[in-house]
């Protein structure tokens, strides 16, 4: 099928319903502190159905996908084996002999890169982790944790084992993943070179560290949709697109869980789906997504602290808009207006304000320790300081009223922009923080008194709508 992300010129053309979309915005709506979409594109018989910017996002700017990657990372094992250079049933411990302690050579070499695609190796669950030393490589340390299970016999979600395929795929092939996918996936699809975020040792992270485009998303799913094919033409290795997307480990007990998108059965780093569809997805909600009955793909970067919100979302009001009855033109005309309009909106000042909080103010987030402090700067800058988290200080100037780029924060190698502002309104302070390049968002109010400063809002790391910050003192240091 010929297809260059053109677009139908109504939804009703390609047999979706706009009042369906509209209905589908609707429930977000009621759901939009759980789940920020940034951009949604839905294509249906190999044009786009509607792309839906939620401003400042954009389907044009890379997006850091997180676990999605470990499909492009599936994609380039395909192409590894069509080309002989490595087999599924390929060792391991043959292809990274140095990476294996001593004495574990027998107990490893039954894991092959088969068992690894599938997420069926049988290592301890404390594999999925990263070397607290670091004299000791990546792979050497998730090498050094027993095996738990016979390969294949328990399907347990491992990170760092799609790790060790980018390490084993790097070996036999001289090139990492990023560059070995680049003239025979990423340029054919019309994807400039991404960035992949690296290891210690040089190695794409494999399970997860690319960077995308909602639009790049959205490619590869229509060659996944179409078999491999792109504009006629075969991109991805024949057959591989069947192989990698049926189920080869059972992610459930006894049947696929009813309501769970993570219970229906797991592939070659994809995960099937309900309804028959199949998708990779990323932490915070970043999706391909793809429905052969209804010859459809749905792409997404996201925000998500409800990811099982978010397919909910996509399960019981977007795809019920396919074939649905047709809307008349002027609702047509109203839902081109609504997805215009899309924004998350930055805070207004009303003049008013109060003295900050001093000190510094610690919370576990994502079960880390993170600490915040507030500054006024130049020009009533909010400096809103940052540690913890695994990263560096950050510091993020924010103007008043006023939405600006705050900081470029090198993460793994890649700048992130902010974007920020804050306004007082009757006395509270309002922040807002958005990342263009990623899913880190703040968006709420602070208060503060006594020893405690509360954030009340919402964003990808507060789940919850409130944290509660506590004083950092001598005697809790």
């Amino acid at each position: 099928m010929s297809f260059s992300l053109d677009a139908w010129r109504t939804p009703e053309e390609a047999g979706v319903s706009s009042l369906g979309l509209a209905d589908f915005l609707s429930a977000w709506e009621e759901k939009r502190n759980q789940v920020q979409f940034h951009s949604l594109i839905v294509l249906r018989h190999g044009k786009t159905v509607c792309r839906m910017n939620f401003a400042p996002y954009d389907d044009q700017t890379p997006h850091t996908l997180f676990s999605l990657s470990k499909s492009f990372t599936s994609a380039a094992a395909g192409f590894a084996v069509a080309e002989g250079k490595i087999a599924w049933d390929s060792r391991v411990a043959d292809l990274l002999p140095e990476e294996v302690p001593q004495g574990c050579r027998e107990e490893l070499l039954p894991i092959t890169l088969e068992n690894l695609l599938c997420m069926g190796s049988g290592l301890e669950e404390e594999s999925d982790s990263l070397p607290s030393d670091p004299g000791v490589t990546w792979a050497r340390h998730v090498l050094s944790h027993r095996l738990a299970y016979p390969p294949m016999t328990h399907f347990h979600y491992n990170t760092l084992g799609t790790y060790l395929v980018s390490c084993m795929l790097q070996k036999a092939t001289g090139q990492t993943v990023r560059d070995y996918l680049t003239p025979r996936l990423f340029a054919p699809l019309g994807i400039e070179t991404p960035a992949w975020d690296l290891s210690p040792q040089g190695v794409c992270c494999g399970g997860f560290g690319l960077h995308l485009k909602a639009d790049d998303i959205a490619r590869f799913g229509q060659c996944l949709l179409d078999h491999g094919l792109w504009q006629g033409k075969r991109v991805l290795p024949e057959g591989w697109v069947e192989l990698a997307t049926r189920e080869h480990i059972a992610n459930y007990d006894g049947r696929p869980q009813d309501g769970n998108e993570w219970g229906q059965g797991y592939g070659f780093q994809f995960w099937r789906c309900m309804d028959g569809r199949y998708r990779g997805d990323g932490m915070f909600g970043q999706v391909c997504m793809i429905d052969e009955k209804r010859d459809a793909v749905v792409a997404a970067t996201c925000a998500a602290a409800d990811m099982g919100e978010e397919f909910r979302l996509i399960r019981e009001h977007l795809f019920p808009a396919f074939d649905a009855p047709a809307a008349t033109e002027a609702q047509q005309q109203a839902l081109r207006d609504r997805i215009g309009a899309l924004c998350y909106p930055f805070p207004a000042d009303d003049g008013s304000g109060r003295p900050l909080p001093e000190g510094e103010y610690q919370a576990e987030l994502q079960e880390k320790p993170v600490r915040v402090a507030l500054r006024m700067g130049p020009q009533e800058q909010l400096c809103l300081i940052l540690r913890g988290m695994g990263e560096p200080e950050a510091v993020l100037p924010l103007s008043r009223g006023k939405a600006g780029l705050c900081a470029v924060i090198p993460m793994n190698g890649v700048q992130m922009r902010y974007l920020g502002a804050y306004g007082w309104r009757q006395g509270a302070l309002h922040i807002a923080i958005r990342c263009p390049d990623g899913p880190d968002t703040a968006d709420g109010v602070l208060t503060w008194s006594g020893d405690q400063l509360i954030f009340d809002g919402f964003g990808a790391v507060f789940p919850q709508g409130r944290t509660v910050f506590r004083r950092v003192t001598k005697e809790t240091e």
